[in-house]
């Protein structure tokens, strides 16, 4: 399959452990928590029963609201969609792909399968994604669903899918405390996939690490924003926000001194942690800090929040 990551449409399930964290050495969990309100504004009601009914009955078990994040992904939840290199229906099969998981056919399914029936086609995708181990390592089942296989220039091709895939399913979950907006939500599970990866000065790509600024430009440039490249330039040209309700995805800031230019950037993700690329020498990580301004961290200290999707 050939794909090109469309801009997320689900807000992402934020507390101080994200359903799709990715650690350094370890893969994303899938969620397996209730719908959220962005589920239920998002997926249509007769899919979501699909979704259910195939996840349950898939040989993995693996959670209906994966099942929905690849469909909205794939094809918007468009049963009738054909792309321009001929994948078909609402999960977006080769042909041959198809007919390869299309049996047995499922209650209530057409007969013969057709990746156009919506029942088909969700019992399919369920069977094919477990035969790629998508609850063993989620990130890399979707790489090889976007593009064929699970090599490493596939990989590179299809980082941005998978971690859309797996922030939108997490977007289908009941959040706990404050809820992010919907490219806000998509940052920081962006962001949570980079765990582990080098901090490079002037990296913003996967492929050669990130500074701090660099991978709040990746985060936010996946999810559709465009923001200032160095962190001073964020500080000071996006909205601030209150720092007694910050709101996992925005950024947080510290410098030498209260009131000071910003040396270092971190993306909120609930809890008094961010996510950060804190310095040459370590790796992307999740850290702890105290919000409150002028409140020491390491050499610097806390100087705000700003929200670059506010209103």
């Amino acid at each position: 399959m050939t794909h090109t990551p469309a801009r997320i449409l689900a807000v992402v399930a934020c507390a101080c452990v994200f359903a799709v964290c990715a650690l350094a050495g370890g893969a994303p969990a899938l969620s397996t928590n209730q719908p959220s309100q962005a589920a239920a504004s998002t997926v249509p009601a007769d899919l979501e029963l699909v979704f259910q009914h195939a996840a349950t009955s898939s040989p993995c078990g693996l959670t209906w609201t994966l099942l929905a994040a690849v469909a909205s992904t794939e094809s918007r939840f468009d049963p009738t969609a054909v792309s321009h290199a001929g994948a078909e229906g609402l999960f977006q099969f080769e042909p041959a792909t198809f007919v390869e998981y299309a049996e047995p056919v499922p209650a209530g399914g057409t007969a013969p399968a057709t990746p156009f029936d919506p029942v088909d086609a969700a019992y399919a995708a369920g069977r094919y994604l477990c035969a790629l181990g998508v609850v063993d390592d989620p990130t890399l089942a979707l790489v090889a669903y976007n593009c064929g296989n699970p090599g490493p220039a596939c990989q590179a091709a299809s980082a941005g899918y998978a971690a859309q895939v797996l922030a939108t399913a997490a977007g289908y979950t009941t959040p706990g405390g404050d809820e992010p907006n919907a490219i806000q939500g998509a940052v920081v599970a962006y962001a949570e996939t980079q765990i582990g990866i080098p901090y490079a000065f002037g990296g913003t790509e996967p492929q050669t690490g990130f500074d701090c600024s660099g991978l709040v430009v990746w985060a936010y440039g996946l999810a559709g924003v465009v923001v200032p490249r160095v962190a001073e330039d964020q500080w000071r040209t996006e909205p601030h926000v209150a720092t007694d309700h910050l709101v996992p995805g925005d950024l947080v800031f510290f410098g030498a001194g209260a009131g000071g230019d910003a040396e270092h950037v971190g993306i909120y993700i609930g809890d008094g942690a961010m996510i950060d690329a804190p310095h040459a020498g370590a790796d992307v990580r999740m850290e702890t800090f105290t919000d409150v301004i002028g409140a020491p961290w390491g050499s610097d200290v806390f100087l705000g929040a700003a929200d670059p999707v506010a209103l």
